[in-house]
């Protein structure tokens, strides 16, 4: 997580101006990222064996499996989803209780390696995003904008 010194703030990004500033923020979502806990995989090129995989390479393919179905629920291709994902994060921070399937994390931080990070808090933060979903509430609403 972190901001951007190349792009500015995009527009849906305008009601967390406050955590990134004029800057491109990240991330919007968090997802599963420890290698320990990762997935295993079966791989078939260069040095085929069975390994784990986690980090980006574990969460990318997870929440894009995640849109797809959105995308099937809505009847169409979504499209760029970020403006929905802010709005769905919006409203999961002023209402708790609705059915965004987005799940705020509000502890840890995500420093690493010597690298310190950003910490987690209510809403918005470097750290994780908006947090990240509950899949099966998550594809529905997101399917509804």
């Amino acid at each position: 997580g972190g901001f951007s010194q190349v792009f500015p703030r995009p527009a849906f990004q305008d009601d967390v101006a406050g955590v990134v500033g004029d800057h491109r923020g990240t991330p919007d979502i968090s997802m599963t990222a420890g290698v320990s806990d990762g997935a295993w995989i079966y791989e078939s090129f260069v040095t085929p064996g069975w390994g784990v995989i986690g980090g980006t390479s574990e969460a990318t393919p997870v929440f894009a499996g995640i849109v797809a179905l959105a995308d099937q629920a809505a009847g169409h291709r979504l499209g760029d989803i970020n403006p929905a994902l802010y709005r769905l994060g919006e409203i999961s921070q002023r209402h708790p209780d609705a059915r965004t399937g987005i799940v705020d994390i509000t502890s840890g931080d995500n420093t690493f390696d010597g690298v310190t990070g950003f910490q987690a808090a209510p809403g918005y933060d470097l750290a994780s995003g908006w947090g990240t979903i509950d899949a099966a509430a998550f594809i529905r609403a997101i399917a509804r904008w």
